[in-house]
C-alpha cells in the first residue's frame, strides 16, 4: 500500500472545493482573497504599531549619539567651573596628561592660541593657598583638538617647589579641577605668514604645539613651520611622539630640531647644547622676509626667554633682545607667550 502523500497547504479543500457530480473542477479565487487578507492585515499592523515604534527608536538613538553643537567656548571666562578628570596618563617621571570631561559632550571650541586659568575645585581638601590666603591659580594650554567633543587634555609638569602642580599631580581619576577662560593670546589666522619659527623650552611647548597642530591639519595651509625645542635631558622632551608624527605627516611644511643640555644617545635628530644665535640663523626663516611673511613664537622658562628673545614686561611683550635680535628679527616679527 502506497504511503499517502502529505498535502500542501494550498491543496486543502478550502482552496479547492469538490465539484458537483457531472461538473468540471472549480477554479477557486479563495487563494487570492486569503492572501490579500493576510497582507492587508500585516500592512495595517505595520502602519499602526511597528513603523511608529521603529521611527521612535531611530530618533532616540540619534539623539543619544549626537552631542549638542556650538561654536562658543564651553568655558566661562569670568567664573571658575569644576571639571571631572576622565583619564590620567603619565608621560614621564614628572609630567602627566590630564583629560577632563566637558558638559553634555561639547567641544571646547577654544580659539588658537589661548589658555585656561586653573585652580582647585570648590570644596576640595588640602588646597594650596597664596600669600593672600586664596587658592593658587595658574594658566595651562590644552594640547587636545579644540573641536573634539566631550573632553579636553592638559599636559602638566610637576615642579618640586611649585605651589599648584604638586597638588594637581596628587589628584586621581574622578577628582575635579576648576577652570575658566579662555585667555586669548595670539589670534592665529591661516596662511597669515609664509614661514613661522617656533622656539620652546620645557612645558613651554604647549602653546607652540597648539598653533602648529591646528595649522597643519588645515588642508589649505601653505605656511612652513620650523620648531627649535630645548630641554635639559632627552626624557624631558614633551610631546615628542606627537611632534615626530606631525613631521612624518607634513614633511614639506613642518620640521623640528631638538636640543638637550645633557645628551646621552646618538640620535641625529637631537643636538647637544642650548639654542643659540647660530641655530636661529641656520634653521629659522630669514627675517628680511618682512613682518607680513615671517613670524617667530617663543615660550619657555625665564632663563631661555631671556637668552632667546628677552623676557616679557608683565602682560606686555617687552623689548626684544637675545638671539633673535642678534639674528636680525624685529619686535613686530616676534611674539612671546
Amino acid at each position: 500500500m502506497q504511503q499517502q502523500r502529505q498535502k500542501h497547504l494550498f491543496e486543502h479543500r478550502w482552496f479547492h472545493p469538490d465539484p458537483q457530480p457531472g461538473e468540471p473542477p472549480k477554479q477557486s479565487y479563495r487563494v487570492f482573497w486569503t492572501m490579500t487578507f493576510i497582507l492587508g492585515t500585516f500592512s495595517a499592523a505595520y502602519l499602526q504599531w511597528i513603523n511608529p515604534y521603529l521611527q521612535q527608536q531611530q530618533r532616540a538613538g540619534a539623539g543619544a549619539s549626537a552631542a549638542p553643537t556650538s561654536n562658543e567656548p564651553v568655558f566661562d571666562k569670568d567664573k571658575f567651573q569644576d571639571y571631572t578628570i576622565k583619564h590620567i596618563r603619565p608621560y614621564n617621571s614628572n609630567t602627566k596628561l590630564f583629560t577632563f570631561a566637558t558638559p553634555e559632550g561639547q567641544a571646547t571650541n577654544l580659539p588658537v592660541a589661548s589658555a585656561l586659568f586653573a585652580r582647585p575645585a570648590e570644596g576640595a581638601e588640602n588646597v594650596p593657598l597664596n600669600d593672600k590666603g586664596e587658592p593658587v591659580v595658574r594658566w595651562y594650554t590644552p594640547v587636545s583638538d579644540m573641536s573634539a567633543p566631550g573632553e579636553f587634555t592638559v599636559m602638566i609638569k610637576r615642579y618640586e617647589n611649585g605651589k599648584l602642580t604638586p597638588y594637581i599631580h596628587s589628584l586621581k581619576e574622578g577628582d575635579k579641577l576648576a577652570f575658566k577662560g579662555p585667555i586669548k593670546k595670539f589670534a592665529y589666522k591661516a596662511n597669515e605668514f609664509e614661514e613661522v619659527g617656533l622656539i620652546g623650552g620645557g612645558s613651554g611647548i604647549t602653546p607652540l604645539y597648539q598653533i602648529v597642530r591646528h595649522a597643519l591639519k588645515d588642508k589649505a595651509n601653505t605656511a612652513k613651520f620650523t620648531l627649535l625645542y630645548g630641554n635639559l635631558t632627552e626624557e624631558d622632551i614633551l610631546l615628542r611622539s606627537e611632534l615626530d608624527e606631525l613631521k612624518k605627516q607634513y614633511p614639506r611644511t613642518f620640521d623640528v630640531v631638538y636640543f638637550v643640555d645633557n645628551k646621552t644617545s646618538s640620535e641625529k635628530a637631537i643636538r647637544s647644547g642650548y639654542i643659540g644665535v647660530e641655530d636661529v640663523k641656520k634653521h629659522l626663516p630669514d627675517p628680511k622676509g618682512g613682518e607680513a611673511k615671517v613670524k617667530v613664537f617663543v615660550c619657555g622658562p625665564a632663563g631661555q626667554m631671556k637668552a632667546i628673545s628677552g623676557t616679557k614686561a608683565g602682560m606686555k611683550q617687552g623689548e626684544l633682545s637675545g638671539a633673535l635680535k642678534q639674528a636680525g628679527f624685529t619686535e613686530e616679527q616676534v611674539y612671546k607667550f
